[in-house]
């Protein structure tokens, strides 16, 4: 396991830890971006499904502090920051080109609904254990995983399809309007506050100093 996340196992450490051996054949800041925060839902991920095992293990009593905190991040960052750039600079402009990317980015599209709705379960099977104690464990833990799964399956198909397809289809303009976005976000009224505010709690969820930025590789088996 790499140096730079030995936390992580296979299908999280999959997400974080590879080099970018093929490349990428545009480098701008949308795309940084992008991998960056897959990276860091990954990582964080990766955290809550550790914890959960923890307390499967008799680990000691479970810290609801600490797991709101990481619901709170992988519900609040991807429905405030991620997604949003996502389907506005990645997916509309793919779908704009039709063919085979039509298809793929529908797919993804749903995908977020779906994020979205299983997050909600999430948070609520929290509640019931954090109120009903030991015998709502089995059904958060379950509904942890599931999500979990999923959405690691779901940043794999948007680093191995929409961003090879962007890379593939766009040309310099699109990659300049994408960059211009990124950046006129950071600027908008309270978006450089909302952006920190994320990455110390990202950091204070993971501890310490994050990996290094990476992509998904061709592979995100468990």
């Amino acid at each position: 396991m790499g140096a730079a996340c030995p936390r992580l196992r296979p299908q999280a450490q999959a997400i974080c830890c590879r080099a970018l051996s093929k490349g990428a054949r545009t480098v701008n800041d949308a795309l940084i971006t992008f991998r960056d925060e897959h990276r860091k839902l990954a990582a964080v991920l990766q955290t809550l499904r550790d914890r959960v095992e923890q307390l499967c293990a008799g680990g000691g009593p479970p810290d609801f502090g600490g797991l709101r905190d990481m619901l709170y991040y992988l519900d609040a960052f991807p429905a405030r920051r991620h997604h949003p750039m996502e389907e506005q600079l990645l997916f509309m402009p793919l779908r704009a080109r039709g063919g085979d990317a039509d298809a793929a980015i529908a797919e993804l599209e749903r995908e977020h609904a779906c994020v979205a709705a299983a997050m909600g379960s999430l948070e609520q099977a929290l509640l019931r254990y954090e109120a009903g104690g030991e015998r709502e464990f089995v059904a958060f833990a379950t509904a942890m995983q599931g999500f979990c799964d999923f959405y690691l399956r779901h940043m794999h198909k948007e680093e191995t399809l929409a961003l090879p397809l962007a890379e593939e289809l766009f040309g310099e303009g699109d990659w300049a309007r994408m960059d211009a976005a990124c950046a006129e976000a950071r600027e908008l009224p309270g978006g450089a506050d909302e952006e920190r505010e994320f990455e110390q709690l990202f950091r204070r969820i993971v501890g310490g100093e994050a990996p290094a930025p990476a992509a998904l590789p061709p592979s995100a088996r468990s």
